[in-house]
């Protein structure tokens, strides 16, 4: 437990400014019914928020992640093979949630679209099955942690913080998954990397310490 004090003290601003997101996601699936508040969201479009999010999603794709892992090896064994077990971890646990405890989880389009219209940017192609919990936001979120605990940049705290919460919307404006999917998305996302760092880190360090694909 005081480990985690540690690390949460540390890094006070990115997890502060977490929790606030966290609570703002909150309060507006409290007072409206998911449906109607994908509605909501959903109506709040653009062509250029159409290019905007298309994209974006992309930094919560897995192969981004794993690209990172390798990057970092280059300098530090000890932080790829915690990015590695904060990916896989993650990673595993949302294919539990989403393959075993909710597979009858269906995605807006399935849920909603078949009642009215909604607005799918170009380039989408709607999904049908497994909207819970959001496999993308798990791992920006996850990934956006792990960055933050390694390196230590609490300079630039809110603005990994913002990219990873953009993302997360991302996913609710291509009509892929519910407010609450993301939102649940995050925690385990968040939770995941700090409890395997916690764990993790102290044992790497010792067996691994410096050592790295440059420095042998």
């Amino acid at each position: 437990m005081q480990r985690l004090g540690n690390i949460f003290s540390a890094n006070r601003i990115y997890f502060v400014g977490y929790i606030i997101i966290l609570v703002l996601g909150l309060l507006p699936q409290l007072v409206l019914d998911k449906n109607e508040l994908f509605l909501k969201i959903n109506n709040l479009n653009s062509s250029g928020l159409d290019s905007f999010f298309y994209w974006i999603t992309y930094l919560g794709d897995g192969l981004v992640f794993v690209a990172l892992i390798l990057l970092v090896s280059f300098f530090s064994f000890t932080k790829a093979i915690l990015g590695l077990a904060t990916f896989l971890g993650t990673g595993l646990v949302a294919q539990v949630l989403k393959q075993v405890f909710f597979s009858e989880s269906y995605r807006p389009f399935k849920v909603i679209g078949e009642q009215g219209s909604l607005h799918i940017p170009p380039g989408v192609t709607p999904l049908i099955n497994n909207s819970f919990p959001s496999g993308h936001t798990i791992t920006v979120f996850a990934m956006a942690t792990f960055i933050i605990l390694v390196y230590s940049l609490r300079k630039y705290s809110l603005l990994i913080l913002i990219v990873a919460m953009l993302v997360a919307y991302s996913r609710i404006y291509l009509t892929h998954h519910f407010p609450v999917d993301v939102w649940a998305g995050s925690i385990i996302g968040v939770s995941g990397a700090v409890l395997i760092y916690s764990f993790l880190e102290p044992i790497l360090d010792k067996r691994l310490g410096g050592k790295s694909l440059l420095i042998k």
